[in-house]
């Protein structure tokens, strides 16, 4: 009986296989890397809403009532916050929704709800009270800050 000769390569079902493996470890690894730059982008908008309530705090011991405006340079009239309105990476729009005498509320809006329909707007208010809402308009604070 003859006996056939031995081939070095692979065979189709183990290609297959390992491109199936390949597959769905990619799927993993792009869903986690998808997640932290989701949660890295929410970060970038609560370091700028902290920093913004932070600058009010100063507006307000300088001038008695906390400031209604951003993006404002020194010796501007009127005066207001030196707080850039959009985050570094431009993701955030934030403004300031209202503010008197005695309170504020500053407000990050995402520029592309759809990246991030999970936190579209995150706020701040003078007492230190943080919320998050959907794209939807429901609650999502304690998953976004």
């Amino acid at each position: 009986m003859a006996q056939t000769p031995h081939s070095a390569g692979f065979t189709l079902i183990e290609l297959a296989i390992t491109l199936a493996i390949v597959a769905v470890t990619t799927s993993f690894a792009v869903t986690t890397y998808r997640g932290h730059l989701l949660r890295s982008h929410r970060v970038e908008a609560a370091h700028a809403l902290l920093g913004a309530a932070a600058e009010q705090e100063k507006f307000h011991l300088a001038h008695g009532y906390y400031g209604d405006r951003l993006d404002a340079i020194a010796g501007s009239e009127p005066p207001g916050l030196r707080t850039v309105s959009i985050t570094a990476h431009g993701r955030f729009r934030l403004e300031v929704e209202w503010a008197d005498a005695s309170r504020y509320q500053i407000l990050a809006t995402a520029t592309d709800e759809r990246s991030d329909p999970l936190c579209a707007r995150m706020s701040i208010d003078e007492s230190g009270r943080r919320s998050a809402l959907t794209a939807s308009g429901e609650d999502s604070t304690a998953k976004c800050w």
